[in-house]
């Protein structure tokens, strides 16, 4: 077993930045993403419960501003095998799936589409456009922003069962407001495997 060292970096810098005429629209990095070369194998889960039924985007923002919950944006796409295996394999765990539920609003937005329009922070874009203003180079894309809809950071790519969830608690408890992902790996006494991401390039 790989433990995580203080030194891993688990997030991508935490940035927004899309291009409009002459707008740029920067957010700061908060935290940083896990990079590897490694690739492990793992054994496919049974689904224990449905899969989700996914909102939209639009509505996701709009709960949120009710309930003051972290936003989880799921994006995919239709074309994407690791997508519809994050779908029917990670979020169809009892206990995870129950988490997201609890701890999240959630939505969704299909990079594969190119002829719809979104709103967000001012700028009405297609679901492609905005995908790629939250860096999502690839699908799957796990997005967490805040309840009034800053950007906090993402996760790309599909990962482990357990690797995953200890993200979603990570974002899910505010951690990342106080401490880093190893600090809060450590601090927990949680340690994980080798990680894993795999991901469909668009």
């Amino acid at each position: 077993m790989l433990h995580l060292s203080p030194s891993a970096k688990l997030f991508e810098p935490c940035r927004f930045q899309m291009k409009f005429r002459t707008t740029i629209l920067l957010v700061a990095a908060l935290f940083t993403l896990i990079t590897t070369s490694a690739v492990i194998a793992q054994d496919k889960l049974e689904p224990q419960v449905d899969q989700i039924t996914w909102p939209s985007f639009s509505d996701a923002l709009q709960r949120a501003t009710g309930n003051e919950k972290i936003i989880l944006i799921d994006v995919y796409a239709d074309t994407c095998p690791w997508c519809r295996k994050l779908q029917s394999e990670i979020y169809t765990q009892a206990e995870l799936q129950s988490y997201v539920y609890d701890t999240f609003e959630l939505g969704r937005i299909d990079i594969g589409i190119s002829n719809d329009t979104l709103t967000y922070k001012g700028f009405t874009l297609s679901s492609a456009e905005l995908g790629a203003g939250f860096g999502a180079t690839g699908t799957p894309t796990t997005i967490f922003l805040e309840p009034n809809g800053t950007y906090i950071t993402r996760l790309p790519g599909f990962h482990q069962y357990d690797e995953f969830f200890q993200v979603l608690k990570f974002v899910g408890s505010e951690s990342f407001r106080d401490m880093s992902f190893a600090d809060y790996l450590e601090e927990n006494g949680i340690s994980l495997d080798a990680p894993t991401t795999r991901s469909t390039n668009e």
